[in-house]
């Protein structure tokens, strides 16, 4: 059985990869609007601030909403709030608008 730190330090490694792999397409994304002379619009870098914050901070923020709110983050309702998908896309269409 793994202790609680190796667990904690897989999820960190883990967490890691996503998100450098998240940024490496950011910016392929970038370099071919640039290379295509494709405008960027302004919501373009909200919302990239928000993938990025989504991806990294969202379960987390699921996660303490669902214990302000009394809900259990392991039924289906707080799987949902908690999902990286879920956190992701919400935030990333909170930075669109912005």
């Amino acid at each position: 059985m793994k202790s609680i730190e190796e667990i904690i330090n897989n999820d960190a490694e883990n967490q890691k990869i996503t998100e450098d792999l998240s940024y490496d397409d950011i910016i392929q994304k970038l370099q071919e609007a640039k290379e295509a002379g494709t405008p960027i619009e302004e919501g373009v870098l909200g919302a990239i601030a928000g993938f990025v914050g989504g991806a990294a901070l969202g379960p987390k923020i699921g996660n303490a909403i669902c214990k302000a709110l009394g809900i259990d983050p392991k039924g289906t309702l707080g799987s949902l709030m908690t999902s990286r998908l879920v956190t992701t896309a919400v935030a990333t269409h909170i930075g669109w608008k912005i």
